[in-house]
């Protein structure tokens, strides 16, 4: 065939088969080729949006299990809390103690909200199941919850109607089938555009970029499988007997096969030489492209890379901000569509708390990254009161001191003993 010229592949036990090269030094299409390459049935295929595949995503890709797991921990690492309309604490109500212990037979209210966390970010959306209490299994908007029990998404397909909307959702798990009442049911949606039942999977969005990581990521693998080095054949433009074979295939494998023999050179004659097939990662950019795929993970889900794990893109100055900037940009809005969902979901079964205009919220005052050193608390204190926006004894108590006499209390500019106002240093 014009253009080709014949080869012989050499495997690790030093068994031979014929391939073809063409001019310009690459095999032919093959199944001897492909299985090399890892495309025949070898191969890791490439990951899809579908329900399954999105689950293998999240736990064979590094960077988005790490983003996923960082943004579920946050979101559990608050606590959720129960307040008046006028921001008062609620410290015991049965809503609470539901929220303590949400189902003794699974999980807790911490495991809970991982897994909410995590289904939210791998498939879109999130489900919580209501088990009320009552006879007969009688349920009411105003009768009190149970228990919650958190439902795997890859089991649950909603169920329309035309006019209706979402009229139940089918659970099929085990061989079983039941349909749940909306009213039965959480659900935590990211919007869709392309989908008014469903919830648009940010980690299918990032998919091409993960799928590039982990080819790139087998590759590399599979350079250092085949003894660090590029793989090639031994072509000649002429025909060879099957003893000339037998031959050079002995001679090859005596020298260079094993990893005791790599980086050794061949002098090949009888018009037999050696043609590289492949590149070495030095000359692709794999770290440049691979650190590329990681920035795009990282930004789909809102984790700056650095805490993602890309060390080399964090210094002591900037790790604090990137926590503060990770709590203000991706988790705080979350904690405020979970509450809203809440709120709207649970409230109904207590009436009281309706009444009163309670409503569930978030301890955000005890995220320690969105925190004030002393020293930053301190001297947005002293420009408050150099501004004349406060007096000393609000700065000092704000700062744990002791107050002043209320004659040496005021502002700034009223006459006051120099030690009266403390000076950021003071506070350290």
């Amino acid at each position: 065939m014009t253009g080709l010229s014949h080869g012989w592949w050499i495997e690790q036990d030093g068994r031979a088969r014929a391939v073809q090269v063409q001019a310009d030094g690459r095999m032919k299409s093959s199944p001897l080729f492909e299985s090399f390459h890892g495309i025949g049935g070898r191969r890791d295929r490439d990951l899809t949006a579908t329900p399954g595949d999105l689950a293998r995503a999240y736990s064979c890709a590094v960077w988005a299990y790490r983003c996923i797991k960082l943004r579920a921990d946050a979101v559990a690492g608050v606590p959720l809390m129960l307040v008046e309309r006028d921001g008062a604490r609620i410290e015991e109500h049965p809503l609470l103690t539901l929220l303590h212990d949400v189902n003794p037979h699974m999980m807790n209210l911490g495991d809970l909200l991982r897994a909410t966390e995590a289904a939210f970010n791998i498939w879109g959306v999130a489900y919580w199941l209501k088990v009320q209490a009552g006879k007969g299994g009688r349920r009411s908007a105003g009768r009190p919850v149970r228990w919650l029990v958190w439902l795997n998404p890859q089991t649950i397909e909603p169920v329309a109607d035309p006019v209706r909307g979402i009229v139940a959702y089918r659970q099929t798990a085990g061989g079983r089938t039941r349909e749940l009442a909306p009213e039965d049911v959480v659900v935590f949606r990211n919007f869709d555009p392309l989908d008014d039942l469903g919830g648009l999977s940010p980690l299918s969005v990032a998919l091409s970029e993960i799928n590039a990581d982990l080819n790139a990521a087998r590759f590399v693998a599979s350079f250092f499988a085949n003894d660090a080095r590029p793989a090639g054949l031994l072509t000649t433009e002429q025909p060879l007997h099957e003893a000339e074979i037998e031959r050079a295939r002995s001679w090859w494998a005596r020298l260079f096969q094993g990893t005791r023999n790599r980086w050794k050179t061949g002098i090949v004659g009888g018009g037999l030489k050696w043609q590289p097939i492949t590149y070495a990662p030095t000359d692709l950019a794999l770290k440049d492209l691979r650190a590329e795929d990681r920035r795009a993970i990282c930004a789909v889900f809102g984790v700056p890379p650095g805490l993602a794990g890309a060390w080399e893109s964090v210094t002591y100055a900037t790790a604090r901000e990137q926590k503060a900037s990770f709590y203000e940009d991706t988790i705080l809005p979350q904690l405020e569509y979970i509450a809203e969902v809440l709120n709207w979901s649970l409230l109904p079964h207590y009436r009281d708390l309706a009444a009163r205009g309670a409503r569930l919220a978030w301890d955000v005052d005890g995220i320690a990254a969105l925190r004030e050193t002393v020293s930053e608390k301190a001297e947005r204190l002293a420009r408050l009161y150099e501004a004349g926006v406060i007096r000393r004894n609000e700065v000092r108590a704000a700062l744990g001191m002791a107050a002043l006499p209320a004659e040496e209390d005021g502002f700034a500019g009223e006459r006051a003993p120099a030690s009266a106002v403390p000076q950021p240093e003071e506070a350290l």
